[in-house]
């Protein structure tokens, strides 16, 4: 059957009612010689039918395979995507968003990149020079966005490769260098993403950006006071571990790293 090659995480909150349509879009995108390869692991925190719709249409979408993580209780995006990639398998490992925001056919091209050891971390852009966003998110959300990211440059990424977008839901890596990025995380939900690339600087990963092709096909179903609460905590976690411990944190990663190197 040949190896392992891709692992696709896909996180979901509530949405049986598109993740068919989304698996058949990966599939056409990749096409059926690294479909073949590749091992689908939907992170699922919701509670509807996502779970029998993909059981009933998985054998004919030509993966190796398909499977749901449900969480009970739900563990917010971040660890999530931390659940999916201690268990995923594929040599090259990575996430998209479930409403392909994002195309899919950028896949091919982050798979390219880090099979080839051009880059060890491939992440998307909406705000690089080459990208291009057809449909905006909300005004609010833009603004909080601006300011998050103005934020995390000048403080969270001073002196260090700063990012001209961390929130993008389109972010692939080296299998081992995932686990460790997604490794004991103090940072939940979407700020789980400024976390792993906090941690790529400290171990001096080759890190990729590229613009790419954005549309805000679907509003989260998540409330914005749910998320912007639990971003403010993660904003705090961060601040604490990487800024006043950075050295501790440092070493922790560092360690991690070795491990899975020796």
């Amino acid at each position: 059957m040949g190896s392992l090659e891709l692992s696709i995480l896909i996180p979901t909150y509530n949405e049986g009612d598109i993740i068919e349509e989304t698996l058949r879009k990966i599939a056409a995108a990749l096409g059926p010689v690294l479909s073949a390869k590749t091992e689908v692991l939907v992170v699922d925190d919701g509670t509807d039918q996502l779970v029998e719709v993909v059981q009933k249409s998985k054998s004919g979408m030509g993966f190796r395979a398909i499977e749901v993580l449900r969480n009970s209780p739900p563990l917010g995006k971040g660890r999530s995507l931390a659940r999916g990639f201690e268990r995923a398998r594929g040599l090259v490992v990575g996430f998209l968003d479930a409403d392909l925001s994002t195309p899919p056919s950028y896949i091919l091209t982050a798979f390219d990149k880090i099979s080839n050891d051009q880059t060890d971390v491939f992440i998307g852009s909406r705000r690089h020079a080459d990208s291009r966003v057809t449909r905006e998110q909300s005004a609010i959300k833009d603004v909080l966005g601006d300011a998050l990211s103005r934020a995390v440059n000048s403080f969270i990424f001073s002196g260090g490769t700063k990012y001209r977008d961390t929130q993008c839901g389109f972010k692939f890596f080296k299998n081992a260098l995932a686990k460790v990025l997604y490794q004991d995380l103090v940072a939940g939900d979407g700020l789980t993403d400024i976390e792993i690339l906090i941690r790529a600087n400290v171990l001096m990963l080759r890190v990729t950006e590229l613009g790419v092709v954005w549309s805000d096909v679907r509003e989260s179903k998540r409330s914005l006071r749910r998320i912007l609460w639990g971003e403010l905590k993660s904003i705090g976690a961060i601040v604490l571990h990487y800024k006043l411990f950075s050295e501790t944190q440092a070493r922790k990663l560092k360690l991690a790293a070795e491990k899975i190197h020796s």
